[in-house]
């Protein structure tokens, strides 16, 4: 098969905005590691500067999906989607199965917790709580971006998973 120059550039932003999204998501669990140490620790100084790394990186993750999918649905429909289904992969393929973006899920809700509490109590300062603040509106807003991009290359339809979960024989 030969691509032509709109398909080079739709395979070629696919997999180097999914790359550098990788390597931001390998860096927010680290320091989400070491935020929830600060928070434990109630190192507020230390706490307040990993909210705002965080919040520049759930920033930077979100430029990451938009790069990657800054080309016609016609490339994704065509090229994309088809090598996340069998024979490329098994059924169901999911980005949801990513080991790394599950811990981050999981630290997120570790850390939120604490940090809730600890701004509801006045442990932490008006600092700290602004920066968590950010740092919420800046993943709603990653969240938020994701669905407009499933949305243009699926719209009102079905991720594979789901695909696979309806189609699957019982």
């Amino acid at each position: 098969m030969t691509l032509d120059e709109e398909q080079k550039t739709a395979v070629r932003r696919w997999k180097l905005g999914h790359h550098v999204f990788h390597l931001h998501l390998t860096v927010m669990n680290t320091h989400l590691v070491t935020l929830r140490k600060a928070v434990d620790e109630e190192d507020w100084v230390t706490a307040r500067r990993l909210l705002e790394v965080l919040t520049r990186l759930y920033r930077a993750a979100t430029a990451c999906m938009q790069y990657a999918s800054d080309f016609p649905r016609e490339s994704y429909d065509g090229l994309l989607r088809p090598s996340m289904e069998p024979p490329w992969v098994s059924p169901g393929f999911s980005g949801k199965f990513n080991t790394d973006h599950e811990r981050m899920l999981e630290l997120v809700k570790e850390v939120r917790g604490p940090l809730k509490k600890a701004a509801r109590t006045g442990a932490a300062p008006a600092d700290v709580r602004d920066a968590a603040q950010r740092l919420w509106q800046e993943q709603s807003r990653n969240r938020a971006q994701h669905k407009l991009i499933c949305e243009k290359f699926v719209p009102g339809g079905q991720s594979l998973l789901q695909e696979y979960f309806v189609t699957r024989p019982q």
